[in-house]
Parts: structure tokens; sequence; C-alpha cells
């Protein structure tokens, strides 16, 4: 899809965004975001989706709780992203097991955390979440990644969690893996290769128009 194809009233591209970390030298945030542009104007509307996350790239992966530094990157982050600190130290077992036909974890040096992935409402049930995180393996991917996310949803219930594991695991070329039942709502994955997918635009074309909103969990 070309710019001559765009809606009058403006367009819709998805951009990443990287900036450094200020006081930990091997980490790096990112974002991966949809936003609306306005015809004849480079100022964008607020975000309509995000995927927010970091990457850590010391040269290893955490092999006990003695690295203070793998820890303390994690902890600062959030509860979650503190536990999946936990479960790569105490359960590395378990998550070598979940990528045993993708990779060798001892030979992964990185980690990436997808902290949080958010849709307007109004524009869910459009495949919007499987765009932003297949931008994010195309941006991100490089050998030695180790991929984590919590399928942890806003509205939350009984099974609420799988369901959106499901959903996340549902597009295959991301190649997700559930840790365990133990751990539930935790997957990973190796994205040691930019995968680029031919059917993923700049710019995205949708049939419907999506109403003001915000993401309360930011």
């Amino acid at each position: 899809m070309d710019g001559e194809n765009l809606e009058d009233d403006g367009y819709l591209k998805v951009e990443t965004i990287f900036s450094k970390h200020a006081e930990a030298p091997h980490v790096m945030d990112f974002a991966v975001v949809l936003r609306r542009y306005p015809e004849d104007d480079d100022t964008p509307g607020p975000a309509l989706a995000h995927l927010k996350g970091f990457i850590f790239q010391p040269g290893h992966l955490p092999e006990d709780n003695e690295d203070e530094g793998y820890f303390d990157v994690f902890d600062e982050r959030s509860q979650h992203a503190a536990i999946g600190y936990r479960i790569l130290v105490n359960d590395r077992d378990l998550v070598a097991q979940a990528l045993k036909k993708d990779a060798d974890l001892d030979e992964l040096t990185a980690v990436a955390y997808l902290e949080r992935l958010w849709v307007n409402p109004s524009l869910r049930g459009h495949g919007i979440a499987h765009r932003l995180l297949r931008e994010a393996q195309h941006v991100l991917g490089r050998p030695g990644l180790l991929v984590m996310v919590k399928a942890h949803p806003d509205d939350f219930n009984e099974g609420a969690n799988q369901k959106l594991a499901a959903y996340y695991q549902s597009e295959k070329q991301l190649r997700f893996r559930q840790v365990s039942k133990k751990h539930e709502g935790w997957l990973v994955a190796a994205w040691q290769d930019p995968v680029v997918s031919e059917k993923d635009e700049s710019f995205l074309d949708l049939d419907v128009r999506e109403t003001p909103a915000i993401d309360e969990n930011e």
C-alpha cells in the first residue's frame, strides 16, 4: 500500500523507537507504536497501540542469584520483570526445555523483555497486537536473543492469562513457547534472526476508525 491510497483524514503508521538507558549502558528501551498522522502534517496523534520493553545485552544469561547486575536491571522495572528474572535463574531447566526445538539456552547471550502491549479498544480484533510483535521481532532479532513476555490482560479473570498466551502463540512466526504450567502466562522465544514478513507494511489500512482512548496502566 502506498501513500496515495491512504484515507483523506490521515494515515496509520507503525514506528519503532529506541533510547539508551540513563544508568545501564547494556540496556536499551524500545517501543513499537501505532499512530495516526494527519494528511500533510508530520505531527502524529496519540498512540493508538504500543508495545514497550527493554533489551539487555550483557553477553550471558543469569546463572545464579549472585548476578546482582542482572537482577537490578529487571527488579527496577516491575514486579513482573523481577519474576521473569527469577524464572531465568531458578527454573532455567524449564526455559531450556521450552526452547529445545528452537535454540540451545546456553548459547543465548541477551534478553528482550516485553513489558507492556496495549491496543486502543476500538481497534481490537484486527491483529494489531500481532503486527506490533512481528515488528519487534524484525527490529530486535539477532543471534543469541532470548525473548520473555508475561501474558497478563488488563481485564483479568479466571483463565485470562492462558487465553492471552494462546493468542500470542497463535502467530507461528513469533515462535512463542510456554515456559510451563507452573508459570501460567509466561512465554519465551528465541528471536535469533530479524524475520521480515512480506505482508507487513509501515502503513496500516483498517476498515474502522478509532475512538479516543489512552492506556490507563501507563
